[in-house]
């Protein structure tokens, strides 16, 4: 049995073509892999903090105390990776604004893309995930 996570971006809902293949997507998938358990995180529908100063503080290893939002984005920030961590498949729905992904994923990548809790901090090893 194989987890697979799809983000979608769009903040144009159910007029979103990139939503829609993404439907599709899940529901061919599901014919195909019937036992396969799939996420389906909708970054526009719940958005994800935009990182500003306060919280790249939380997410950069410290050992100064940190405020209540900062807990919060922390807190998010080990769901996401977790999750990201804990999918075999990754399915990113993502359209193009003025020649760029939506703000929404680039939140959320700025949450994931963690120095030492995800991304590693050796040299050799860039561009890994754990074992993969």
């Amino acid at each position: 049995m194989s987890k697979v996570l799809v983000l979608k971006s769009s903040i144009l809902a159910g007029y979103s073509q990139s939503g829609q293949l993404s439907d599709y997507f899940v529901e061919q998938w599901q014919e195909k892999h019937p036992g396969d358990e799939i996420t389906v995180r909708d970054l526009a529908a719940n958005p994800i903090p935009v990182l500003d100063g306060e919280l790249v503080g939380a997410l950069r290893p410290s050992d100064a105390p940190l405020t209540p939002r900062q807990q919060e984005a922390l807190a998010l920030s080990d769901e996401l990776i977790a999750e990201l961590k804990g999918n075999d498949v990754i399915v990113i729905a993502a359209p193009m604004y003025n020649f760029n992904i939506p703000t929404q994923l680039k939140n959320y990548f700025d949450l994931v893309a963690r120095a030492g809790r995800h991304l590693p901090l050796h040299r050799e090893r860039a561009g890994r995930s754990g074992n993969r």
